[in-house]
């Protein structure tokens, strides 16, 4: 969250940011993320097999999906995902 979190305000308005997990509700999710000054990502409680459905096994996970709900870039718990790859990522979906 602390390298994605100053790049969500420059893809704000092209790209959608969630916040899901399978441990907290959204309302929760809400108060960690204005206690730690993110902004611009909206808590979601997860629908269904949607974690299983999008493979999601382990804690920290990040997932790009496109328009069409493909998923274009993927980071597990423990892969690096600089800046840069970020930002690569979501100039990809900007467009």
């Amino acid at each position: 969250m602390r390298t994605l979190s100053p790049i969500v305000t420059e893809y704000a308005g092209e790209v959608d940011f969630y916040l899901v997990s399978f441990s907290e509700d959204a309302a929760r999710l809400d108060s960690y993320a204005a206690g730690e000054g993110y902004a611009g990502i909206t808590s979601a409680q997860p629908v269904g097999r949607m974690l299983r459905d999008l493979r999601i096994v382990s804690q920290s996970s990040m997932l790009a999906l496109d328009g069409d709900g493909v998923i274009t870039f993927r980071k597990g718990y423990g892969s690096v995902a600089d800046a840069a790859t970020l930002r690569g990522a979501f100039e990809g979906l900007a467009q």
